[in-house]
């Protein structure tokens, strides 16, 4: 009886140093996560080289739920294809759910994107030259014979165009490659950030240019996570959702917000 005992508590002796080694495994990596930031400046939320709203919120809810957050800086298709890969824990600033939503996990509710819970919105404006005829009347672009460009890779202006019907080319990875073919002729209109329209238009270099009223697009942007980060920390990503909800819907907020917008 007692050799039998013994024999019997061998496997069960492998199976518990198993569980407790992959336990401890699971809390090393939920010790420090790693998040992707868009290496272009996406005022107010992102910048590539120093703390937007989206990075303060998320670094404060990562905190909250108990991990320390770091930010790698890359190309914004290499930060989707890292977090599709597993390289990475989550993206800050992602817009497009219906592109993404088969690889990262969103806060949803009711099956779409719960806005209560995103990091904040971003605004998208028609630019054009001054008296080109161009119009905007927020369903239908008039008086364009040629594409509309807008930057490389943003899925979510994408869609909208398309949804409109208006034929559309991400031909310049850069809001500064998309006024320099504005201004030289080459586009007739494009789509980008508010804020980086506002900034160039600052610039003698464009003051050709107008932005159209009214604004093209407001889209609600996400902390999100790959499904396999999701999946072994459910509670986690729960937390830093809350989180960053609980954030912002806070006093404290509205008064910190503005600093962190550019």
């Amino acid at each position: 009886m007692l050799a039998y005992q013994q024999t019997a508590a061998q496997p069960m002796k492998f199976v518990l140093i198993f569980v407790l080694s992959s336990l401890m495994a699971y809390a090393v990596q939920a010790a420090g996560v790693t998040l992707c930031v868009s290496d272009r400046p996406a005022a107010p939320l992102t910048f590539p080289d120093h703390e937007g709203q989206a990075q303060y919120l998320a670094r404060q809810a990562m905190r909250a739920a108990g991990v320390e957050p770091s930010f790698v800086v890359l190309p914004w298709r290499r930060c989707i294809e890292s977090v599709r890969a597993g390289q990475v824990a989550g993206v800050l600033g992602v817009q497009a759910f219906q592109t993404y939503k088969d690889f990262v996990r969103f806060p949803l509710r009711n099956g779409l994107p719960d806005r209560a819970f995103s990091v904040g919105v971003d605004t998208w404006v028609v630019v054009t030259p001054s008296g080109s005829g161009v119009r905007w009347d927020g369903k239908a672009l008039h008086g364009v014979t040629t594409p509309i460009s807008y930057p490389a890779g943003v899925n979510v202006v994408r869609q909208t165009l398309d949804d409109l019907n208006i034929r559309n080319v991400d031909s310049a990875r850069t809001a500064l490659q998309l006024m320099q073919m504005l201004k030289a002729q080459r586009l007739q209109a494009v789509v980008m950030r508010e804020s980086d329209a506002k900034g160039f238009l600052a610039q003698d270099e464009f003051k050709s240019l107008q932005i159209l009223a009214p604004v093209f697009l407001v889209s609600d942007a996400y902390l999100v996570f790959s499904n396999g980060y999701a999946q072994a920390y459910p509670g986690l990503v729960a937390q830093a959702w809350e989180a960053i909800r609980r954030i912002r819907a806070s006093r404290e907020w509205a008064e910190l917000a503005p600093a962190l917008a550019k």
